[in-house]
């Protein structure tokens, strides 16, 4: 899902920027008022592990990727203001460090993945009761991961159409791609963070996120 340089539009690429830095910003703004001395040490494991998972990339064409996301766990852990910051800090060493998606594209990366990957795996565990909070794990971490790739294949698209072809992939091809290739990753994504969910929850149950505290992160 890491869009590299020089495949997109330069007004989708600034419009990618503007997004994610105004969530990004604000996002830093409302953790730094709830942060707590247990919330950082999560923080920074949640960070390790989920960008152990992002490096293990699948090719999907143009120079994309496909691969785990990881938003919906640190969201149920720590809530999705603190997702968002993981989320960007992962991203941002992949591009820097190893080249993991482009510069120029760094705002639309991290706007499908820290800010919308993080923000509708948040609303549909919401969306669930607490007697099926499990199966909203399982639901959000799919859906987050279908929406973060759905907002790739239409920014993809948009490139394409404002720049007749110049830039871009058409949307014939990048939104069957993206979404058939995700679909599946999506799966594999749910499985694994429900997994993690219920061992965390049976050894360390004092670490997950209850429904009252994480909504409290949104206030």
């Amino acid at each position: 899902m890491h869009i590299p340089d020089g495949l997109m539009a330069p007004v989708i690429l600034a419009i990618g920027w503007v997004i994610a830095l105004a969530v990004i910003a604000f996002s830093v703004f409302k953790v730094n008022k709830k942060i707590d001395e247990k919330t950082v040490p999560l923080m920074a494991i949640l960070a390790a592990g989920i960008f152990v998972a992002q490096m293990l990339n699948f090719p999907i064409f143009g120079g994309t990727t496909g691969h785990l996301i990881g938003a919906a766990l640190a969201a149920v852990l720590v809530g999705p203001y603190a997702a968002v910051i993981i989320l960007t800090v992962i991203l941002v060493i992949q591009c820097f460090v190893f080249g993991d998606g482009g510069l120029t594209a760094l705002g639309l990366n991290l706007t499908n993945m820290a800010v919308i990957g993080t923000f509708v795996a948040w609303g549909t565990y919401k969306l669930f009761p607490k007697k099926l909070e499990k199966v909203g794990v399982v639901a959000a971490a799919w859906l987050s991961v279908f929406a973060a790739a759905f907002a790739c294949a239409f920014e993809l698209a948009a490139s394409f159409s404002l720049s007749g072809g110049a830039y871009g992939i058409e949307a014939a091809i990048s939104l069957p791609s993206m979404l058939g290739y995700h679909a599946v990753i999506g799966i594999g994504e749910g499985i694994i963070t429900g997994a993690i969910f219920l061992y965390l929850a049976k050894v360390a149950p004092d670490i997950i996120k209850t429904r009252k505290p994480a909504e409290e992160v949104t206030t």
